[in-house]
């Protein structure tokens, strides 16, 4: 076992963090009185004026709430019906983004949508409605995302879109799209009545309405920093996004991981005397509904971000599982990582893998060397979100002993990334990044959003909200 230089500073870390009840307490707060935090609700302010009062009572000077403009979205009704050759109406509830509208049409089951299936049946696609599940098709060795799935399914002429649970008894799930097209999510329940319809019939036409609304709201990132003893330009950031879908309050996704970053910065602040360069602690609005807070945070500071060392991400750090770290495509990084596990004595599974899909994202596509918080089996265990996404992510998910470890680990990591002397990578240049994604398959995934607003911009009688969603794409989120 390697020796501990930080063996003082790790029990008091340790000991404050194993006893206090405060990461719970806060998420407490959080999620039953300020409800899902989604962009644009009236908690979602009421959140942000709490962690920056909680920042303010740790000890943290010049505590931000920094505004910018979301392109939000207003939950109205929505319906699901097989119209022939039977009758049957279905619970159902508009996907994020959605367009306000109506469509009826044929259906097709795409299944768990394999990447090759939507050129392979474009003929039956176009102008029909497409179903397909959340679960990733076998045999890939990266997550296929909800919103490459309707991303295909549009660009191969779908005008509508079920995005089916393939949990039983979580109901339907939610999660942001691209503001083109009507889309609902139904349960595993309602989407197998629908699969065996068509079974049945071979012909079915459903219709989907969804009534929505897509305006520009206000949201804010909540920014605190912790100053460096010795250098204080060079820096490390540790974030999470605080807002859930508004379907849910969203207590492991991410309010547990906004409250992890608080109990970091509560427990680094008593030793800030040991530290020697400064940590910057972020909690991230409207990940969710396509990574706007990080998005913009990283547009709105990026002078800052050639002095920044590292970017920590602690999305849903309070879920069941080990606290390890997935290190986003750096090996030189996996030595340094693990002598900090061996050295705290800590469970701490040390792998690399990437994904596009949380707020860590803007960094490394600037070069920034980042990492997660994760579990390397957890993928296995569960296959996917399980009651993520879902109104079941709530407070009663959520076991104070992860937050604890979450938060202990991360924080004797922290503290290391800032004090080392010696870090052993670089920030990347734009040929070293885009040769990551591209070997991640992520390139292609990239390049399908550009692709839907040039196809969406050939279509006729474009609705305001499409007209938007467009500009915003081509001009970069504000």
């Amino acid at each position: 076992m390697s020796k501990n230089p930080y063996l003082n500073v790790d029990k008091e870390i340790l000991g404050d963090i194993y006893s206090s009840s405060e990461p719970m307490d806060n998420l407490i707060k959080m999620c039953d009185e300020f409800g899902s935090r989604f962009p644009g609700t009236p908690g979602d302010k009421l959140a942000v004026d709490f962690m920056v009062s909680k920042f303010k009572e740790y000890g943290f000077e010049n505590v931000l709430a920094e505004a910018y403009t979301v392109p939000g979205w207003v939950r109205g009704s929505s319906s699901l019906e097989i119209t022939s050759p039977i009758n049957r109406a279905f619970d159902c509830i508009a996907l994020p983004h959605s367009l306000e509208g109506e469509v009826e049409a044929k259906l097709v089951n795409l299944g768990d949508g394999p990447i090759d299936v939507y050129e392979k049946r474009k003929d039956e696609i176009k102008g029909n409605i497409v179903m397909v599940t959340s679960r990733t098709p076998r045999g890939m060795n990266r997550p296929l995302h909800r919103t490459e799935k309707v991303n295909r399914s549009i660009l191969a002429g779908a005008e509508g879109f079920i995005f089916m649970n393939h949990y039983p008894a979580y109901g339907p799930p939610t999660g942001g799209i691209a503001t083109v097209i009507p889309a609902v999510g139904v349960s595993y329940e309602e989407g197998n009545f629908i699969t065996r319809a068509l079974k049945r019939f071979k012909d079915v036409t459903v219709k989907i309405s969804s009534k929505c609304e897509n305006k520009d709201m206000d949201s804010w990132n909540v920014i605190a920093d912790l100053p460096g003893t010795t250098n204080d330009e060079e820096y490390v950031l540790v974030g999470a996004h605080y807002e859930g879908h508004d379907i849910a309050v969203g207590a492991v996704d991410s309010g547990s991981g906004a409250c992890v970053v608080l109990e970091i910065a509560r427990v680094l602040s008593k030793i800030r005397k040991n530290l020697k360069r400064r940590i910057r602690f972020l909690c991230f609005s409207a990940e969710e509904i396509g990574l706007y807070g990080s998005t913009n945070y990283a547009r709105m500071h990026k002078e800052e971000l050639k002095n920044l060392r590292f970017m920590l991400n602690l999305d849903a750090a309070g879920s069941e599982g080990v606290k390890g770290f997935a290190i986003h495509g750096w090996p030189d990084l996996e030595q340094f990582f693990k002598q900090v596990a061996q050295e705290t004595n800590a469970i701490m599974p040390i792998f690399q893998r990437i994904s596009p899909y949380s707020d860590h994202w803007p960094f490394f596509i600037e070069g920034i060397p980042t990492a997660s918080m994760s579990d390397p089996d957890a993928r296995q265990r569960r296959g996917g979100r399980g009651y993520g996404h879902t109104r079941y992510d709530t407070v009663d998910k959520v076991n104070i002993k992860y937050m604890w470890e979450a938060a202990a680990n991360g924080a004797r990591l922290l503290f290391r990334v800032a004090n080392s002397d010696e870090w052993p990578v670089e920030h990347r240049n734009r040929e070293g990044i885009d040769d990551i994604v591209e070997k991640q398959g992520y390139n292609e995934t990239m390049a399908l959003i550009l692709k839907m607003v040039e196809y969406a911009s050939t279509k006729k009688n474009l609705k305001p909200e499409v007209v938007a969603y467009i500009n915003r794409v081509k001009q970069g989120y504000r």
